[in-house]
């Protein structure tokens, strides 16, 4: 574990710091994912045994190093001398090493550490031997560190990359001294084509010391090539060395090994062990002791509440150089319940299709059902001919395991309708209202004056002023438009008022009617033009006439008036004056058309029987108050019309009894 977070407690006030201590925590499982139906899991990890620093351990570890060289490390230059220690360096904490607290230190050339200053910028030796060499001894400086400490010569720039550096990371109480060697080519012509890569790290508040090697070849043609690996206390009698690597042969290029080197001391300095969800602390973890230098951590009933879940796996020690302070580490422990993934698609519904929901599960216990809107389950995984709307898919796996999603199948609303134009019409005219749609059925409101309500392009008869408006379906899918139809009022026509003339008679109609028009007279007979508005007539017969309007907007109005003509001058051919009170009277005319007529009546030898200055329909075939014999008579009669005018009329009428 790289990357962790760190907080500290101190028992007169409490403070919190972040960190990033290498690989503090060993945890099997940092991502649980719970089967459908388990509600609670077991969450494991192995975290460093950390006692008093009287003693330690060691332990290989990872090789997960730190940064050998950083633009900003302090590069320790006044060692690129060969077999030298530093100047004092101060990593900025105490730090406990063999039950010490130690506030410098020295590095030396050859890749070791003391905590002895007062050796800074003397001779750190470099001389192992096979048989006395191995530590502990006194042929080293006292309190150190061998990381690992073997005749290399960094006075020598043969490499390019070469540099030694120190830098600290983290922040206090819990930072990270690092020393680093990179590249640094070993002592002896014979043997300085080989270099030397490792690191030592020193952990503020719990004494731990790591150490990285990347390359560490060994040359045997100096120093019979040995190495030491390992820990020497201020009396320099206690050691712990890397089995194996204690003053012998041993390393490579490319070696990439690291080491632990854990306080192993009698009293333990662990605490407790949390796991916290969202700050708060949710399971203690039961202890044993595990490996060498381990402690092993058991929650055993962890019950996650959410889909997917953050715990804080805390772990508390108290700080090596005052053990009443609280240290704490964190790391990170996901907790998911097994959810299947389900990808949910669906397809456009159109007018005149259905779309489609589809889902595609990964994950989950056997068969896969699914259910749409609380329906009856089924092993197919799409449902098709939907209408537009929300949806509910379930998703079910073998251990009835349901997971519910949502999903909308929009609509691609393609439909259109488009009426015609506004339009004027006169009264009683018709027409086809015209409409382009893609639809399949139609609708109209209101209905009057349409042929049909449901007919894309209906007939209108126009009776009024109306806006119609036209619903197009197809399917799901409506559209409307509007046109308004305005009805043109018919023109107000006057054809005159009914006229009576005498047979022969001349008369000029009297009509009225919206001037700018224009005009038909029918039946055109005995009119003087059928076109203007007012034209003479004289017909032979009494006759009725139509006038006709049409306006400039081709409204058509009409009406009619009667000329009534009158047959003034038709005298009786004979009639029987004998008393039966039928035709016994000669009447020469049939209408009241006369102011006076004259009349004379003779018989076949000239001779007047019958004479009258005013006639008024009154002879009854008399002479003297004696009936005429039955016979031929011949007349003269002279009328004055009623029109003024004077008539002349002969003729004979025939008296029989």
């Amino acid at each position: 574990m790289r990357k962790t977070l760190l907080g500290i407690f101190l028992l007169a006030s409490a403070f919190a710091w972040s960190q990033n201590p290498a690989t503090i925590f060993s945890i099997p499982n940092k991502n649980i994912t719970l089967p459908c139906g388990v509600t609670c899991t077991q969450v494991t990890a192995t975290v460093p045994h950390i006692k008093e620093t009287n003693d330690y351990i060691v332990t290989p570890m990872p090789y997960l190093p730190f940064a050998y060289t950083t633009p900003t490390g302090n590069e320790v230059t006044d060692i690129y001398i060969d077999d030298r220690w530093s100047n004092v360096i101060t990593p900025g904490f105490p730090f406990c090493f063999y039950n010490q607290t130690y506030n410098g230190l020295l590095m030396g050339s050859n890749a070791n550490i003391t905590f002895n200053t007062a050796l800074a910028n003397s001779g750190s030796g470099y001389a192992i031997s096979a048989t006395t060499g191995a530590i502990p001894n006194t042929a080293y400086a006292i309190a150190s560190i061998f990381g690992p400490y073997h005749d290399i010569n960094p006075n020598l720039t043969t490499s390019p990359t070469r540099k030694i550096e120190w830098r600290i990371e983290g922040t206090a109480p819990a930072r990270r001294f690092i020393a680093s060697y990179n590249q640094i080519p070993y002592f002896s012509s014979s043997c300085d084509a080989f270099f030397a890569t490792h690191q030592i790290v020193l952990y503020e508040s719990t004494g731990v010391i790591e150490v990285y090697i990347q390359d560490k070849p060994f040359c045997t043609s100096w120093n019979t090539g040995l190495s030491i690996l390992g820990i020497q206390d201020e009396t320099r009698t206690r050691a712990v060395a890397v089995p194996g690597y204690n003053a012998t042969q041993w390393g490579s290029t490319g070696m990439n090994e690291a080491y632990r080197f854990t306080p192993n001391g009698g009293v333990p300095r662990f605490k407790k062990a949390e796991l916290l969800q969202n700050g708060s602390v949710v399971a203690t973890a039961d202890t044993a002791s595990g490996a060498i230098g381990h402690l092993d951590l058991t929650f055993p009933t962890v019950c996650p509440v959410l889909d997917s879940n953050l715990y804080i796996l805390r772990v508390t020690y108290g700080k090596c150089n005052n053990p009443a302070e609280d240290v704490w580490y964190d790391d990170t422990v996901y907790v998911r319940k097994t959810t299947p993934q389900v990808a949910v698609s669906s397809t456009v519904a159109t007018c005149t299709a259905g779309g489609s929901i589809s889902a595609n599960v990964t994950g989950g216990v056997g068969t896969i059902r699914y259910s749409l809107n609380g329906g009856v389950y089924q092993t197919g995984n799409s449902f098709t001919n939907l209408a537009p709307g929300n949806y509910t898919i379930s998703v079910q796996d073998s251990l009835n395991c349901t997971f519910t999603y949502g999903v909308n199948i929009p609509l691609n609303n393609n439909l259109f309708v488009n009426a015609m134009p506004d339009t004027s019409v006169c009264f009683g005219g018709s027409f086809t209202a015209r409409v382009t749609s893609n639809a399949s059925s139609f609708d109209w409101s209101p209905g009057i004056g349409l042929s049909s309500t449901t007919a894309m392009q209906p007939t209108v008869t126009v009776n009024g002023t109306t806006t119609y408006v036209v619903t197009a379906s197809q399917g799901p899918c409506l559209a409307r438009d509007t046109f308004n139809v305005t009805m043109l009022p018919p023109p107000q026509v006057n054809a005159g008022p009914d006229l009576t003339i005498i047979s022969g008679d001349v008369i000029q109609l009297q009509a009225t009617a919206i001037a700018g028009s224009t005009y038909s007279w029918s039946p055109s007979t005995a009119l003087s033009a059928t076109n203007i508005l007012n034209p003479f007539a004289n017909p032979d017969v009494t006759t009725t006439y139509t006038l006709s309007v049409t306006t400039p907007d081709g409204c058509i109005g009409s009406d009619a008036m009667t000329i009534t003509v009158l047959e003034c001058i038709e005298p009786m051919e004979a009639f029987t004056p004998n008393g039966d009170g039928i035709n016994d009277l000669w009447l020469i005319t049939q209408n009241n058309c006369l102011r006076t007529a004259r009349v004379q009546v003779y018989n076949r030898y000239g001779n007047l029987v019958f004479e009258s200055q005013d006639y008024r329909n009154n002879w009854n075939g008399t002479y003297n108050g004696k009936p005429v014999p039955d016979g031929t008579y011949y007349f003269v009669i002279s009328y004055q019309l009623i029109n003024n005018k004077t008539i002349y009329k002969k003729g004979n009428v025939t008296i029989l009894r």
